[in-house]
C-alpha cells in the first residue's frame, strides 16, 4: 500500500498512452513525473450511432464506445444521440476522428483540447493540490489558498531594455546574449516570456529552453495570472502558450456545456431576423461614450459600475441560446431592446461567468485585507476574462454568443448609464462625462457626498457601484486637431494628492522615455495645486518643465535610451511561428525603434548620430495640448 502525499499538479502532457503529470513537492522543491492511465474521449454524430459505436470497438479503434443523449445547438432544446468513445492516446483520437470525417460522420465537442477534457473529467485542476499515491486524486481547491512556492521568471521589455523578474527582484539587460547567459545559469519551475524574446534567447543560447520546466510563451502577464487561468479552465501550463484570454473564457464555457450535456459544433450560427436600417442604427451600437466638453472641472466624483457588462449578462440571463429562443415558457422582455430572453434555464454564459464575478470580488477583498500581490494578480486574471466575456458574446465564431445577445447587453448598459446620469442630475449635479461603465459628476462637495451619490445610483439602477475616484480637479483635453473633448483621455488630482492619468502620452507604451519623463514631471507640478490660484502658478511651472526638455533635445545632449520607441508585435498569432527578421535581428529587444532623419529605424546597441530631434520636439509640444492651459484655469467653474 503506497502512502498518499499532497503535491501540486504543476503541468500535464499527453503521452503515447495516457497522460504524464508533472507533480511539484514543496518540501524539497522538486518536480516529479507520474504517468496516469487517463483515456481521451471523442464524440461523433452519426445516423446510426449504435452501429458506429459497436464498429469502433469491433475493429479495435476504440477501447470503449457507447451512445449518449446530448442537447443539440444552437438553442439546446432537443436531445440527440451521440457516439462517445475512449482511446488511450491523442494520436489515436485524431486518427478515429479523421477516419470518421472521411466516412461522413461529424466530429463534435472538438473544443476544448482533449487533454483539458480528460483532466476535467477526472476533476484534476491544474495548479491545485492533489493526493498522490498509487493513483492521483483531486483535492478540493480553496481560492483563498496561496500559490505554490515556485522559482519563476518573467521576461519583458521596458524602456528599450530587457527586464528579468525573479524572486530576488528586477535585473536589466541591454543585450540578448547577456540575458540568455543569465537565464541559462539557473533553473526555474516556470518561465513567462513573449514569443519574439523567447526565439531570440533560444537562438542565442539553446540551453535556455531547458532552464524552466514549463515555459509559457505569450503576453508578459505574471505567473500568478497564468496560474489562475489554468485553474479556471483546467488548461495545463503546457497548453497556455499563445492562449488568448478569449480562449480561456470559451474553455470555461465549453466545460460548463459539457456538464449539461450540451454538445458543440465547429460553427454554431444563430440566425437573426430581418431588421430595418433604423433598427440597426438604434440597437447595433456599443456602450455609452459621451462627447465631453474639454476643460478643467473641480470636485469631480467618478462612479463606476462593478463589472457592468458581465453583471448584465448574469442578471438578465444573456447567452446565445437564451436570446430569442424559439421555444420558451418564461420570457424576459426589456423595454429598451427588441429581443426576448428565455428564463427557463440559466444560460451557459451567465452560468460560466457568475463564479468568476464572485472570485474577482473575493480576490479584491483578500488583497485589500492582506496586501498580498498574489490576490491582486488573480483579481486581474478574473477581470480580463470578464472583459473578454462581452467581446466574445458578439464574436461571429463564438460557441455561445450571438449578435442579438450582444445587443441586449449594449442596449442595457446604455439604459443603465443614462439612468445613472438622470439620477445625478435629479440631485442637482452635473455629469461632465460618461464612458462605458463610468460616470463623472462635477461640483460634488465632498467624498462623503460622492459615496452617497454612488449609493443613490446603485439603488436607482439595481446594479452595484463603487466610488472609483474623487478628484480635487479633473482635466479633459481636446481631441487632436479638434475642438471637442477627448472621450478616452483625462488627468486628475485625487483628494489624496496622487494623480490619475488615462490615455495621455506618458502612460502609452510606445512613447519615448524622454517624453514620458517630461510629462510626468509636468504633471507632478500640477498635482501640487488644490485650488484655482495654485493651479495658475502650477500651469506656468509645468510649461517651464516642457520647455526645458525641448531645449535639452535641441542641444543634442541625449542618451539613446531616452529616445527609444517600443512598438508591439504587429499582430497576434494563434500559434507561435518564427517572428519576422525585424524582430529577431540585433542584440537588443525586439520592436524597439528610434526616430532618424530617414524615418523610424530599428535600434541596435550603438549610439545614433542621425537622430531626428524635430520628431521628439514635436511630441514634447504635443504634451502641452494634453495639459491644462492658463485659459482653462481662468474659465473653469471653481467654488
Amino acid at each position: 500500500m503506497v502512502k498518499s502525499v499532497e503535491m501540486w499538479l504543476l503541468d500535464a502532457k499527453p503521452s503515447a498512452s495516457g497522460v504524464i503529470l508533472s507533480l511539484y513537492s514543496e518540501s524539497d522543491r522538486r518536480v516529479v513525473e507520474k504517468k496516469l492511465d487517463i483515456p481521451f474521449r471523442g464524440f461523433l454524430r452519426a445516423r446510426n450511432p449504435e452501429s458506429v459505436a459497436r464498429e469502433l470497438v469491433d475493429v479495435g479503434l476504440a477501447e470503449r464506445a457507447w451512445v449518449e443523449e446530448w442537447y443539440s445547438p444552437p438553442y439546446y432544446l432537443e436531445l440527440e444521440k451521440l457516439v462517445v468513445f475512449e482511446v488511450r492516446s491523442l494520436s489515436t483520437l485524431k486518427q478515429v476522428l479523421r477516419e470518421g470525417s472521411r466516412k461522413g460522420l461529424e466530429p463534435v465537442n472538438t473544443f476544448p483540447h482533449p487533454l483539458v477534457d480528460s483532466l476535467y473529467t477526472r476533476g484534476l485542476r491544474p495548479m491545485t493540490k492533489v493526493s498522490v499515491g498509487e493513483s492521483v486524486e483531486p483535492l478540493e481547491w480553496d481560492p483563498t489558498h496561496r500559490d505554490p512556492e515556485l522559482d519563476t521568471l518573467r521576461v519583458y521589455v521596458d524602456g528599450g531594455r530587457y527586464v528579468l523578474e525573479v524572486a530576488q527582484g528586477l535585473e536589466y539587460f541591454d543585450r540578448v546574449k547577456d540575458l540568455a547567459s543569465r537565464i541559462s545559469s539557473s533553473r526555474y519551475h516556470v518561465g513567462v516570456v513573449s514569443g519574439e524574446v523567447y526565439f531570440r534567447l533560444v537562438e542565442e543560447e539553446p540551453s535556455v529552453s531547458s532552464s524552466a520546466h514549463s515555459w509559457i510563451i505569450g503576453e508578459p502577464h505574471t505567473a500568478s495570472e497564468y496560474f489562475e487561468w489554468s485553474r479556471l479552465s483546467y488548461t495545463p501550463l503546457s497548453l497556455m502558450s499563445n492562449t488568448s484570454i478569449g480562449r480561456v473564457l470559451t474553455t470555461v464555457e465549453a466545460l460548463e456545456a459539457r456538464s449539461r450535456r450540451y454538445f458543440t459544433r465547429r460553427s454554431t450560427r444563430r440566425a437573426e431576423s430581418f431588421r430595418s436600417l433604423d433598427e440597426l442604427l438604434l440597437y447595433d451600437r456599443g456602450g455609452v461614450v459621451y462627447q465631453p466638453s474639454p476643460g478643467l472641472y473641480w470636485s469631480v466624483c467618478q462612479i463606476d459600475f462593478r463589472s457592468l457588462y458581465p453583471s448584465i449578462m448574469v442578471k438578465y440571463n444573456v447567452s446565445g441560446e437564451t436570446v430569442n429562443a424559439p421555444v420558451c415558457s418564461t420570457q424576459l422582455e426589456l423595454d429598451w431592446v427588441p429581443h426576448r430572453v428565455c428564463l427557463d434555464r440559466e444560460g451557459i454564459v451567465p452560468s460560466s461567468i457568475r463564479r468568476i464575478l464572485w472570485l474577482k470580488k473575493l480576490y479584491e477583498d483578500l488583497y485589500r485585507s492582506t496586501g498580498l500581490k498574489v490576490y491582486d494578480s488573480r483579481r486581474k486574471a478574473c477581470k480580463w476574462v470578464l472583459v473578454a466575456s462581452f467581446g466574445y458574446l458578439g464574436y461571429r465564431n463564438s460557441l455561445f454568443g450571438s449578435i442579438s445577445a450582444h445587443e441586449v447587453v449594449t442596449s442595457s448598459s446604455r439604459y443603465v448609464v443614462t439612468l445613472a446620469k438622470k439620477t445625478a442630475e435629479r440631485l442637482g449635479y452635473t455629469v461632465v462625462h460618461a464612458l462605458v461603465d463610468s460616470v463623472f459628476v462635477s461640483e460634488v462637495p465632498s467624498e462623503r457626498a460622492c459615496s452617497e451619490l454612488s449609493e443613490e445610483i446603485a439603488s436607482a439602477t439595481s446594479f452595484e457601484t463603487k466610488v472609483e475616484a474623487y478628484y480635487t480637479w479633473l482635466y479633459i483635453p481636446k481631441k487632436t486637431g479638434d475642438s471637442r473633448g477627448a472621450s478616452n483621455r483625462y488627468l486628475g488630482r485625487l483628494s489624496s494628492g496622487e494623480v490619475k492619468v488615462k490615455g495621455l502620452l506618458c502612460v502609452r507604451r510606445d512613447t519615448p522615455q524622454i517624453v514620458k519623463k517630461a510629462q510626468l514631471e509636468a504633471v507632478a507640478e500640477l498635482a501640487r495645486s488644490s485650488n484655482q490660484l495654485e493651479m495658475l502658478t502650477a500651469v506656468a511651472r509645468a510649461t517651464e518643465v516642457i520647455e526645458r526638455y525641448i531645449a535639452k533635445v535641441s542641444s543634442g545632449s541625449l542618451e539613446i535610451g531616452e529616445l527609444l520607441i517600443h512598438r508591439g508585435s504587429p499582430h497576434r498569432r494563434s500559434s507561435y511561428v518564427r517572428p519576422p527578421s525585424y524582430a529577431t535581428s540585433g542584440g537588443g529587444p525586439p520592436f524597439i525603434l528610434y526616430a532618424s532623419r530617414l524615418g523610424l529605424r530599428e535600434h541596435r546597441s550603438e549610439f545614433k548620430n542621425d537622430v531626428d530631434t524635430q520628431y521628439y520636439i514635436k511630441l514634447l509640444r504635443k504634451i502641452l495640448g494634453e495639459l491644462p492651459s492658463r485659459d482653462d484655469v481662468v474659465n473653469s467653474k471653481y467654488s
